[in-house]
């Protein structure tokens, strides 16, 4: 019974969410939307709930659960590890109160019923994500996000946002072919013969030696596949496009959902499909390594230079995004516990200074840096939130992103170390990701430190000119969000002992 359970959580959202499409519910006045705010939030609710259920009583389902057989050893099946644990957790942490900001931005907008029918889909297909037993079920529930959030780029039906659902859709579908070619590779070299998650891998390495080449050049193909969700350079392109979206969907796309799938994903590929013992000291290893780190300093390159809120968030995102991929290709316990500390604090520091964007975009109509001018003292819980998500994204003391950082220093001295003791010319390349930490961390430093010196310290003549409007916080359904997103990364960079005894565990597990 108890493996049952664990297709609910990724089923009921997807059910609950096409029963709403179908049916338009909640598409009329503000009473009919009262309604729908109700019943999405409470199937939210319930579903998160489950999920924390299920984690709690993991042990007691070791065996999973086969939803289908595909095709001989292939099938659909669902396992909750430790690892999958992590990522469903923070998901079902932080959709509900994501929902909840939701529901106040979207008030005056269109198609609001398809907008949340759209939005608990994209819930179950994550939680999907996070609970797939093998590779096959991970593709599958992979390329089914990209379906349930392309509508949700395309929502406000602007000549911008058809542009960027298409970028969206086109990156993700060449995405998927490369992805595609490393799931056909790995099933044909597997011992087992399946696609199954095992910590170190599944890859046979007797029979894969002899195509060891033509193995590293898929794995890399197979990265940068799984990595245009994770928008690793030069297959980002579609991710500052997407902001044309309403904030709740920019805030998932870039904090919780699709780019936290695809960091996931390369995570499973890497630890629990190819294997590190494969993988490590091999060309593919620095291909990948370099690919992180060019993307780490073209994200933080390109967020100084733009000017439109939003998009530099997204730049700042790409550049974070390879932060996780830079720990994992360390190919080691430590470089796993780091990637996944950062997948976790990243997550509450993005999605709260995109929310705090989306408040201030939603309270004043502002949607550049420049016009930030003085809001601090009309909005100040709002910018108070957006200071700790900032500092936390520069990896200052005593915030989170300084933990996550700092791991992910500490896993690239490692790898250095290790490499160059091996003899490998190549273990310089590890030292060199520590360089570019420093200098992404300044350039964070840059793009968010001028954002509240203007709200804070604005000119005299544009404080006069703000001080005669009538700017707010928001109300409370978009401030507790924030204010609890905001708490998180304060407690964590104060006390992440506990989680980062999980995360070393499941490093020690996998790496």
């Amino acid at each position: 019974m108890n493996g049952i359970l664990l297709a609910v959580p990724a089923l009921l959202p997807i059910v609950g969410g096409t029963a709403i499409l179908a049916s338009g519910y909640g598409a009329g006045d503000e009473r009919t939307y009262r309604h729908l705010e109700i019943v999405v939030e409470g199937l939210v609710l319930l579903n998160s709930l489950l999920v924390a259920l299920l984690i709690a009583g993991r042990s007691g389902m070791d065996n999973g659960l086969v939803l289908f057989k595909l095709y001989g050893n292939l099938t659909v099946r669902f396992k909750l590890d430790r690892m999958g644990s992590v990522f469903a957790g923070l998901v079902a942490f932080l959709w509900p109160l994501a929902t909840l900001y939701s529901f106040e931005y979207m008030r005056h907008e269109k198609r609001r019923a398809s907008f949340f029918a759209y939005y608990l889909m994209t819930y179950g297909v994550t939680i999907g994500i996070a609970f797939s037993g093998n590779l096959v079920t991970m593709y599958l529930f992979y390329e089914l996000l990209t379906l349930v959030t392309f509508p949700l780029v395309l929502h406000p039906m602007t000549k911008e946002a058809m542009r960027a659902s298409r970028k969206y859709l086109y990156y993700s579908i060449g995405g998927a072919a490369f992805a595609f070619i490393g799931l056909i590779f790995v099933l044909k070299y597997s011992a087992t013969g399946t696609t199954e998650f095992v910590p170190g891998g599944v890859l046979s390495l007797t029979a894969a030696e002899g195509d060891r080449g033509t193995l590293l050049f898929v794995y890399i193909l197979a990265f940068f596949g799984f990595g245009v969700k994770a928008a690793v350079f030069p297959c980002h392109g579609w991710l500052p496009k997407a902001t044309v979206a309403p904030t709740p969907v920019t805030a998932l796309l870039h904090a919780v959902a699709v780019v936290k799938s695809g960091a996931f994903a390369i995570l499973r590929f890497t630890y629990f499909s190819y294997g590190t013992e494969f993988l490590r000291g091999s060309a593919a290893q620095w291909v990948v390594m370099a690919a992180a780190m060019v993307t780490i300093i073209f994200g933080s390159t390109m967020a100084v230079k733009e000017i439109h809120w939003k998009r530099r968030l997204a730049y700042s995102t790409i550049s974070n995004l390879s932060y996780i991929l830079l720990g994992a290709s360390m190919m080691s316990p430590l470089g796993l516990a780091a990637a996944l500390s950062h997948m976790v604090f990243h997550a509450f520091m993005k999605i709260c200074s995109f929310f705090c964007a989306g408040a201030v975009m939603h309270q004043t109509g502002k949607t550049y840096v420049y016009e930030v001018d003085g809001l601090a003292k009309k909005m100040p819980l709002t910018f108070g939130c957006l200071t700790v998500a900032s500092l936390s994204l520069m990896g200052i003391p005593l915030f989170a992103g300084f933990i996550s950082k700092w791991n992910i220093a500490e896993a690239a001295f490692a790898c250095g170390s290790l490499a160059l003791a091996g003899g490998s010319r190549m273990g310089i390349l590890p030292y060199l990701g520590t360089a570019v930490i420093l200098y992404s961390a300044l350039m964070t430093g840059v793009y968010m430190l001028t954002v509240l010196v203007r709200a804070y310290f604005p000119k005299a003549a544009a404080a006069a000119a703000v001080k005669e409007e009538p700017y707010t916080d928001p109300n409370w359904m978009m401030m507790v969000p924030l204010l609890i997103f905001a708490a998180a990364v304060l407690v964590f960079g104060l006390y992440s002992g506990p989680l980062m005894e999980l995360l070393t565990a499941i490093g020690g597990e996998a790496g």
